[in-house]
């Protein structure tokens, strides 16, 4: 086996003066894993007791109270201000309230035209040198998709155009077992390791690693499925920063992986990754996508994430379909408006899971640990957030890790998925993302380490829903801001509310 050395710059552990990956050769499963057995019970992980989860369960008393005074406050201040509405006389302050309500998205389309000018003009001036070469561990979390879907991601990727980037495969299986080694030209190993879900569950994993063709892959089946937030969350412990109560068996097979299979799988000059590309396995990643996003983070020093442009993918025969065209005009707006004007300020709020690009960097340790902590409160806007939600809850866990940290907007860098094709898809994906969407926002309005403008962004998305009769009067739009502006003045004990859950 090769001798390892530890690498300052990322503190992992990486193979010196190991040869080409195609030249090298191990006798036996167990001598490429250091003599380790390949069954979980000849792994030689210690015995620990069964995880026991700390995390609260809230009872159906408990949702449906909460659900009650939420909604009757929502209800009662509406009622109240429809009967502002009717009584009440105009004011230069209700207008001027009503424009704080309104003034997000007219804001964002006057500063996503402006920045794009400025951005332009600087780097026409000062363009941008070609970074040195980057590694990438591409993640692919797989629950339904077919083992088609997911060997023509893994060659798609492969044949991206990420030059002089380069990629290392990482396919998490979630409970749905697929013949992906039946696709490998080469296996280096297979073995199975227990582990802990984030949900403190036990399981197995089985690992096999080897090549497709010149793409080096492992593959990680978990037996039973966790979900894809555990996936992530797995995927950063083992190939990213780590965070601090990683549960015992991760930071074993952390070191196996780093120790044993790594090294045959990639060989000379590898330092550590440098960035962690995620998407799914359904969806379609344009050429140069992944060199666009790997570029940006590069050059961007306090880049910790970056996006593409998730675009409807139109079938052949649909292109003008008035269904799909009008979730794609959603798509557009939502992102040429609003996230390129997040880009601008460095504090884009969502992170699309089938396109985003992630720094391998310390601040993603503290991160995960936030994205994976159990919520013990009692309150439902925490369970909310932390067990409905995926991309946004994983951006904000990353932009809380620092005022300094920047998460970006690549809009060259494309990707098409599926859109819902029926009404009972489309409203049940937009209850879920409204959902998720609304309830973060109070985290972005009263979380810790938020700079300014996205708490009064978060704000104005809080304040919304509780102004439904606005459009009749102006008057109404005063109560509205009002209760918002409490909520952005009272960030700071919503902040220790929100750490102490």
């Amino acid at each position: 086996m090769p001798q390892l050395q530890e690498c300052n710059s990322k503190k992992l552990p990486c193979a010196a003066g190991q040869g080409s990956s195609s030249k090298v050769r191990s006798d036996s499963l167990e001598e490429t894993l250091g003599g380790r057995g390949i069954s979980v019970e000849t792994s030689g992980y210690p015995e620990v007791d069964d995880p026991v989860d700390p995390a609260r369960i809230l009872s159906r008393n408990d949702l449906i109270k909460q659900r009650i005074i939420f909604l009757g406050t929502i209800l009662i201040l509406n009622i109240l201000l429809a009967l502002a509405s009717i009584r009440g006389k105009e004011s230069k302050v209700a207008v001027l309230m009503i424009y704080f309500i309104k003034s997000k998205d007219f804001l964002s389309s006057i500063i996503s035209p402006i920045g794009l000018a400025i951005s332009s003009a600087y780097q026409f001036l000062r363009p941008k040198q070609s970074p040195t070469q980057r590694w990438i561990l591409s993640l692919i979390p797989a629950y339904s998709e077919s083992e088609e879907q997911i060997v023509k991601t893994i060659f798609s990727l492969r044949d991206n155009g990420t030059e002089p980037h380069r990629q290392v495969m990482v396919v998490i299986l979630d409970g749905q077992p697929r013949n992906i080694r039946g696709n490998m030209t080469r296996v280096i190993t297979q073995f199975e390791r227990s582990y802990i879900s984030f949900k403190w569950k036990r399981g197995t994993l089985r690992i096999v690693a080897g090549f497709m063709e010149d793409v080096p892959v492992i593959v990680l089946e978990k037996l039973k499925n966790s979900g894809k937030k555990d996936s992530l969350i797995l995927c950063h412990d083992l190939f990213n920063y780590i965070r601090s109560n990683a549960p015992i068996y991760t930071k074993l097979l952390r070191d196996e992986l780093w120790m044993y299979v790594l090294p045959h799988l990639i060989g000379q000059g590898f330092q550590g990754f440098d960035m962690i590309f995620c998407t799914d396995a359904d969806s379609t990643i344009h050429k140069g996508a992944l060199a666009k996003l790997a570029n940006a983070l590069a050059n961007n020093q306090n880049a910790i994430a970056a996006c593409g442009l998730v675009l409807v993918e139109l079938e052949p025969g649909y292109e003008w379909s008035v269904w799909n065209l009008y979730q794609q005009f959603q798509y557009t707006f939502g992102q040429y408006v609003r996230r390129r004007a997040e880009h601008y300020i460095g504090k884009v709020t969502c992170l699309p899971g089938c396109i985003t690009m992630i720094s391998v960097r310390e601040e993603m340790g503290g991160a995960i640990q936030k994205y994976a902590e159990p919520i013990t409160g009692g309150l439902v806007l925490s369970h909310q957030v932390q067990y409905l939600g995926t991309d946004r809850r994983l951006t904000y866990s990353m932009l809380s890790q620092g005022k300094h940290l920047r998460t970006l907007f690549v809009p060259n860098a494309i990707s098409e998925t599926v859109a819902p094709q029926s009404l009972q898809h489309y409203l049940s994906q937009r209850r879920r993302w409204g959902s998720n969407a609304y309830f973060n926002n109070y985290f972005y309005l009263g979380g810790e380490k938020m700079i300014l403008i996205t708490r009064i962004a978060a704000c104005i998305e809080v304040a919304q829903p509780w102004h439904v009769s606005n459009q009749n009067h102006p008057n109404v739009g005063y109560w509205s801001a009002a209760f918002a502006l409490v909520l952005l003045l009272c960030h700071h004990r919503v902040s220790l509310e929100a750490a102490s859950a």
